[in-house]
């Protein structure tokens, strides 16, 4: 039910952390994967080779419309279809909500949310024709509950959650599935700075159940079973992999 082979696959943002983990496992489920990422992404290509899938990079800004339809163009042209998009690329900065800039708020809206629709609504297209595919969204448990200074985050990330109900509400019909996955406290370049204060990663680990933050490998499970025919009767929802921190809260 998990196997992926002779699928095709975009992840954006896979050039590092729980991209290239998403990336790497679903080549190894047997789909071959473009890597779209804006910083180079071989090292994830070179990953996903070894597993014996064809795989490329295409750097791409998710913000800019024309880039995204660059790398759909590549993956069809290189690969015929695709079958599985993943979207990924994100932004996060902590920021008083007082003292918010708006050129702050607003590229985060676009990278973590502008830019999720328009890669889904550009593959979307591709997927209505064939009436069939399986669009992941990576939200985040900010998306369902608010933090302090992190406003421009928690909107853009709650902003997933309904994006993802709403495309499933259109595309669900025309055999396309489209799910979101909520990540807690994750350990990649991104929440790097914050773990490596040891007061505020304990006070993270006393509210978590499973009393350990996740690896991107805990995440790359979730998009397995969401792209796979294991959830096949899966749409418009929101898998939440927090070690239990959201249940508890």
């Amino acid at each position: 039910m998990f196997n992926l082979i002779g699928q095709t696959a975009i992840v954006t943002g896979s050039a590092r952390g729980i991209g290239q983990s998403i990336a790497v496992e679903l080549a190894r489920q047997g789909a071959d994967v473009v890597v779209a990422d804006i910083i180079q992404g071989n090292a994830t290509v070179n990953k996903i080779k070894a597993l014996k899938r064809k795989s490329f990079f295409v750097k791409v800004d998710v913000s800019k419309k024309e880039e995204i339809e660059n790398v759909v163009m590549e993956t069809i042209k290189k690969f015929k279809k695709i079958d599985i998009l993943v979207n990924n690329a994100g932004i996060f900065q902590l920021n008083p909500s007082e003292t918010l800039k708006e050129e702050d708020w607003e590229r985060t809206i676009n990278i973590n949310l502008k830019g999720y629709f328009l890669f889904a609504q550009c593959v979307g297209r591709h997927m209505l024709k064939r009436k069939k595919g399986s669009i992941i969204n990576i939200s985040s448990v900010a998306g369902i509950r608010g933090y302090s200074q992190a406003v421009a985050y928690c909107s853009s990330k709650g902003g997933i959650n309904l994006l993802t109900k709403s495309l499933a509400a259109d595309w669900s019909p025309h055999g396309i599935r489209i799910n979101n996955i909520c990540p807690g406290v994750i350990e990649t370049a991104m929440t790097k700075d914050i773990l490596a204060n040891k007061k505020t990663k304990q006070g993270m680990l006393m509210k978590i159940p499973l009393k350990r933050t996740g690896k991107p490998i805990d995440i790359a499970g979730g998009a397995v079973f969401l792209a796979s025919d294991a959830s096949s009767y899966i749409t418009g929802q929101e898998l939440i992999i927090d070690g239990g921190w959201s249940s508890v809260l």
